[in-house]
């Protein structure tokens, strides 16, 4: 339920991206297919193979208030507690950012 929550929210304010779905369990399936520039996910999901290159992660544990870790490129991991719909929107933002500058 919550995935779908993020991804109408990502949905809603950022129309002109593309969002998808993928069950935890097929997380490397579905991202060496789409080749993504980021991907949100919980710490059970399942491990994406080398082959995959992602610009950016959030990592949600669900099990720990709701607090992420956040990779971009090759900075330095960050926490953030109790991730919000604004601060996960911030790091789509940032990993535009990084896109553009490419």
């Amino acid at each position: 339920m919550y995935r779908q929550t993020l991804a109408h929210g990502l949905r809603t304010d950022r129309p002109d991206d593309e969002v998808r779905l993928a069950d935890p369990d097929a997380l490397d399936q579905e991202a060496s297919s789409f080749a993504p520039h980021m991907i949100v996910c919980s710490d059970n999901a399942s491990e994406v193979g080398e082959e995959v290159s992602v610009l950016s992660w959030i990592v949600i544990r669900y099990h720990d208030s709701m607090s992420a870790s956040v990779f971009l490129d090759e900075q330095d991991t960050r926490l953030i507690q109790d991730i919000s719909i604004e601060d996960l929107l911030g790091v789509v933002e940032e990993t535009q950012r990084l896109l553009l500058r490419g």
